[in-house]
This record gives structure tokens, C-alpha cells and sequence, in this order.
């Protein structure tokens, strides 16, 4: 049964579906991050999904569906294991990459791939939106390729500006990182990329998990996190704060872990009960922020390698073009500025 709306809700929700139908993009709301939205059974609005994003046609997009019998409709030679972390993690965030059928998925979402990644998103106005639609939509997150995904409704809008028919506004995102993603379409379980749902979880589940690396790639996969987020501002990893000179401070921005400390231009804290809900909560936010302040550089200090802080540890890597190598955990002290964003995937 669909939640009850304001009627200027209602309103809204129903010029959206109407947008979608039309072949228009959407931005939507989701409790990971904002995306992008398009009928996933219209050639012309995924092309122009893609377009939006600045996103090659080489790096397929996922699909948000209302439940997961819609999303394991799409699908062939269903394992038991996504059976299993759907009735545990839907909706939510978790990505699970599996088998398409190719009469219901475009081939122009997947590349040509057989694979394709969907998701149940936990945000009432998506799911909303996704029943009155009725069927899956298109997305990926709402940014250009290689910027920061966006937490808030404002966010998309500064991206985008007229370029997006509607933003539906649904609050700052409660995750605030991307999805997890995971393949099941071969017979080892494979870990795609570190976000909403921490490892552990997912090995409670389904047992151990390999994990994709830089140099072990056995499929083309969804949501790999390449140099996603290229910042204007140098970004460098620290351990603590006491590692940067106060001479290096005054023009400088901090992002901590915990409470902040005192010289610095901008100091934030991802959270300074120094939870890691709250951290991933903030960190796009936040990194946006300091990026957008005229800083000449961004000291950042990475949070506890568990849970939910590997996802924000492998995002801050990224950003500072810093290898995610276990072995590289807060010994970086060098940043380069990034090149030009290019058209890999967020």
C-alpha cells in the first residue's frame, strides 16, 4: 500500500511519472544519494541519461525497482543467494549485479553485457514514484561523471540546473554514500565496490566474498569506482590533524574524524561523536563544501577501517587519487590535482 502524501506532493509525484512517460530525466531521491531517472524501456531517454551524466555508453547504469518481484522479473537463472540478501537488505542499499533477461533489458543500459545491476532504493517518495511508474527506472547517480554525488536536492539542481525537467526533493540522503554492489552472475559471490551495506553484513549472509580489484577484473561490472571524484581543491590524507604545520593551515580546509581542531580555514567533522552513520551521512556534503570554498588544499583523515568506513575510506582515496590498497590505510601525504573528469561511471 502506497504511503499518503500532501496533496502538493501527490501533485508532484504525478508530473514526475508524467515526465517519465514522456521519455524526460527525473531526479529522484534515494537514501544513499540523489539520481538520475529515466524510463528504462525508452531508447531515447536512457541516451539521454547518459548524455546528462557526461557518461560513456561503455559503463552501464542500474535499475531502481519498487520490489524485488519486479526486479527479479528482469531476470534469468536467479541464485538463491540473491534471494536471501533481498529479503534482508531490500530496500536498501545494496546493488546486486545478475543475470538479465534479454527481452526485458535493453541492451543499451548493460552494454551489451548479459548482467545488470538492480536495486530496491529505501526512500518513500522513490518507492512511490516507482509504483505509480510501473516498472523499473533507469539511474545512476546525479552528477556529471567523475564529480561528487550529491546528498541533497539543491546539489542536483547546481549540477544541472535546467537541464533536468524536476528534482524531487526528499531531504538530505540518510546514507549519503553509493549503493554496495555485488555480482552474483558468476559462482563466486564478487564484491564490486565498498558503500551503504558493510561487507560483514553480506558475509553474514552469504558467506565469504571475493573482492574485485584493480587486476583481478572477470566481468565488466556496474559501479566500479574509478577516479570518481575529481575535486578542484588537492585533496591529501592524513592520520591527524598535528600532521600538517600550522604555517600549511591557514588556507587550508580540514575534513575530520572526531572533533575538529583549531587554525584552519574551514574545519568540518564527518561526525564528531565520531559515528560512522553520521560520517558517511556527511561526507559528500561536506567534501562539496570544502571544495567549494576557495581553499588552496583539503587535509582529510581517514575513519576506522570497518563497516560503513571502508566505503568512506575507498570514496576519500579516490578522490585524492590514492591507491584503496589495505596497506595504504592514512600514510599518504602527497595529493595531485586530478585531470579533467572523464566518462567512467559514479
Amino acid at each position: 500500500m502506497e504511503r499518503a502524501f500532501s496533496s502538493e506532493v501527490d501533485a508532484l509525484l504525478d508530473r514526475a511519472t508524467a515526465l517519465l512517460r514522456a521519455g524526460e530525466i527525473v531526479g529522484v531521491p534515494t537514501e544513499t544519494v540523489y539520481g538520475l531517472a529515466a524510463d528504462s524501456t525508452n531508447p531515447a531517454a536512457v541516451t539521454r541519461l547518459f548524455e546528462r551524466k557526461r557518461r560513456a555508453f561503455s559503463h552501464p547504469v542500474s535499475l531502481l525497482c519498487a520490489s524485488a518481484r519486479m526486479a527479479f522479473g528482469l531476470l534469468t537463472d536467479l541464485p538463491e543467494s540473491a534471494v536471501r540478501l533481498a529479503e534482508r537488505f531490500w530496500p536498501g542499499p545494496l546493488t546486486m549485479i545478475l543475470r538479465k533477461r534479454p527481452e526485458a533489458v535493453l541492451d543499451l543500459l548493460t552494454a551489451g553485457l548479459p548482467f545488470v545491476g538492480v536495486r530496491v532504493p529505501d526512500h518513500p517518495l522513490t518507492l512511490a514514484l516507482l509504483k505509480r511508474f510501473g516498472g523499473p527506472l533507469a539511474t545512476s547517480s546525479a552528477n556529471r561523471s567523475g564529480h561528487i554525488s550529491p546528498t541533497t536536492a539543491a546539489a542536483v539542481r547546481r549540477e544541472f540546473g535546467e537541464e533536468i525537467s524536476l528534482v524531487l526533493d526528499g531531504g538530505p540522503c540518510c546514507v549519503g554514500v553509493e549503493s554496495t554492489v555485488i555480482s552474483l552472475a558468476l559462482p563466486r559471490a564478487l564484491l564490486v565496490r565498498q558503500g551503504g551495506v558493510p561487507r560483514e553484513f553480506l558475509e553474514e549472509e552469504i558467506g565469504s566474498l571475493d573482492c574485485e580489484t584493480d587486476h583481478e577484473r572477470p566481468q565488466p561490472a556496474l559501479g566500479r569506482l574509478r577516479q570518481s571524484y575529481a575535486l578542484r581543491t588537492p585533496l591529501i590524507l592524513i592520520q591527524a590533524p598535528g600532521e600538517v604545520p600550522l604555517s600549511e593551515r591557514r588556507e587550508a580546509g580540514l575534513l575530520a574524524w572526531g572533533p575538529c581542531q583549531d587554525g584552519f580555514a574551514i574545519a568540518r567533522s564527518l561526525s564528531p561523536s565520531s559515528r560512522l552513520e553520521e560520517a558517511a551521512a556527511n561526507l559528500f556534503s561536506q567534501l562539496r563544501e570544502l571544495d567549494e570554498s576557495g581553499l588552496n588544499r583539503i587535509y582529510a583523515m581517514l575513519a576506522p577501517n570497518h563497516g560503513l568506513g571502508r566505503a568512506i575510506n575507498e570514496r576519500l582515496r579516490k578522490g585524492a587519487n590514492v591507491s584503496a590498497s589495505p596497506n595504504n590505510h592514512g600514510n599518504q601525504t602527497q595529493a595531485r590535482r586530478p585531470a579533467s573528469p572523464s566518462s567512467s561511471g559514479s
